[in-house]
């Protein structure tokens, strides 16, 4: 387990729903996101162990949950729900894997199989599991984003009768500076696919 990533490993990431449809490149450019929440979350090992209010995994679970509830009276097709590092080091103090991937990464992010989950709970301890290395996604990821690079994790995640539908894309760039131990979550809804074919 590299301690980088089981300190990003509690609950990042973001949401919204992405129909993996013909087309859907061309939607991208023209949806509109409504902000929602916005808050910080610890990465220390035990407040996330504890799962505090202020560790990542519960920053995490709190803005979902009240995001997916949002998107629920809303009628909105997705949530997106994006978690970051939110001091990187010097560019100077980077190594140059982190400065290509970080490029790379930025147009072209990281893309893993979507995932069906029946409860945010759920959801967690798999997002727990993959961004510490663990199961074919972990495994892929640690593989893609070597070095001491950090990821930054975006779930796209919808919900029908019961069952989220998450999509996720990694952006492997930067390492972040450990001396700040923080992270930055945020929620956005995001509306229906307005372009024409």
């Amino acid at each position: 387990m590299r301690p980088h990533h089981a300190l990003a490993c509690a609950a990042f990431a973001l949401f919204a729903v992405n129909a993996v449809a013909t087309g859907a490149e061309e939607c991208a450019a023209t949806r509109h996101e409504t902000p929602l929440q916005s808050a910080q979350g610890s990465a220390g090992i035990m407040v996330n162990l504890a799962e505090t209010e202020d560790s990542i995994r519960g920053v995490a679970r709190s803005l979902l949950g009240a995001a997916l509830q949002s998107a629920a009276k809303a009628q909105a097709p997705a949530v997106v729900f994006r978690v970051s590092p939110t001091t990187y080091l010097p560019l100077s103090q980077q190594q140059p894997l982190c400065t290509t991937l970080a490029t790379e990464t930025a147009s072209r992010p990281l893309k893993y199989a979507d995932r069906s989950f029946t409860s945010v709970e759920q959801f967690d301890a798999w997002l727990m599991a993959f961004a510490q290395g663990q199961g074919e996604d972990g495994k892929l990821l640690y593989t893609q984003c070597g070095g001491n690079c950090d990821p930054s994790f975006t779930f796209l995640v919808s919900q029908a009768t019961g069952v989220m539908q998450v999509a996720t894309e990694v952006y492997c760039g930067y390492a972040r500076d450990r001396k700040i131990n923080l992270y930055t979550l945020s929620t956005t809804l995001r509306a229906a696919c307005t372009a024409t074919r």
